[in-house]
């Protein structure tokens, strides 16, 4: 007996990609939200080591300028949700379903926009105000000497420590005390680098650092570790301060949903987004330090 045209048929549907990414990159971007066609980033300069006075003659005057500057221009996003008047009736959830998944492709493209300037900081196109890129080991000052903050080596807890080093050295453009060691901090890295999640938690949650039941020295410093799957290079990753944020995620303009509207022509029902968002870095590259390894 064949009935197969008979089966009772029910067709439970579902919109696939609807969990909302982590947003826990945003913790070592300055995140700003001015309402202005261009942003401009300026730090001023001046006012080194006071000088000795004889306390008779004139005191020696500090040149206070406005020694570098960035310019960031925002880039417009937007998408456009559209369903047919009857399919919206034809297929129950369809169009909450699409509205859900277009608010997670909003949060991804966020994320997305973030992770690129993230991976660039060791290139030029992320430069610093000197000219250099973001990451360098050659980051002038005013005495011509060359400021560091790349150290060439994969994370582990020795290169933690030679991170830590290089913040405790860093000297302000006119070679005054401008160390960041003990600020809190982002730890940025790849799953791509398949043993990095045992290493970080090695690094910065074991009591101990070695068989010898050594004390983890490392444990005592504020670092919130993001692996970030956007991050695509295993080689690459960057230790932050959350207190100098060197970089900067400008959101021109935030993200507004707007309501299903139906097209007066073809009936269609649209919900529209749309957002403006500029990422760089700061004129000064205080606050950061880079692992690299070609």
């Amino acid at each position: 007996m064949a009935l197969t045209e008979v089966l009772q048929t029910v067709v439970t549907a579902f919109m696939e990609g609807v969990t909302a990414p982590s947003e826990a990159w945003r913790q070592g971007f300055d995140v700003m939200t001015d309402d202005v066609a261009i942003k401009k980033l300026a730090s001023f300069s001046g006012i080194g080591a006071i000088t000795v006075w004889d306390g008779v003659n004139d005191l020696d005057v500090a040149d206070v300028n406005d020694r570098l500057n960035q310019t960031l221009t925002y880039t417009e996003y937007g998408l456009q949700l559209r369903i047919p008047k009857r399919k919206a009736k034809d297929v129950p959830g369809l169009l909450e379903g699409g509205v859900r998944k277009l608010g997670v492709a909003v949060a991804n493209t966020y994320g997305s926009i973030g992770a690129s300037r993230m991976a660039d900081i060791f290139a030029s196109t992320t430069s610093a105000g000197d000219g250099v890129a973001l990451i360098s080991n050659s980051h002038t000052m005013a005495s011509g000497a060359l400021r560091d903050n790349l150290l060439g080596s994969n994370f582990d807890r020795s290169a933690f420590f030679g991170a830590i080093n290089l913040a405790m050295l860093w000297p302000s453009y006119h070679g005054q005390e401008d160390a960041f060691h003990e600020d809190p901090m982002v730890f940025y890295g790849s799953p791509q680098a398949s043993t990095l999640l045992e290493t970080v938690g090695e690094v910065f949650t074991s009591a101990v650092s070695s068989d010898q039941m050594q004390t983890n020295m490392a444990r005592g410093y504020n670092v919130t570790p993001v692996i970030w799957p956007k991050l695509t290079v295993s080689t690459r990753a960057a230790l932050v301060s959350t207190l100098r944020k060197p970089l900067v995620y400008w959101i021109r303009d935030d993200a507004e949903q707007g309501l299903a509207f139906n097209d007066e022509d073809n009936l269609n029902i649209k919900v529209n987004v749309d957002f403006a968002i500029a990422t760089g870095c700061k004129p000064d590259p205080a606050g950061i330090i880079g692992f690299y390894t070609a």
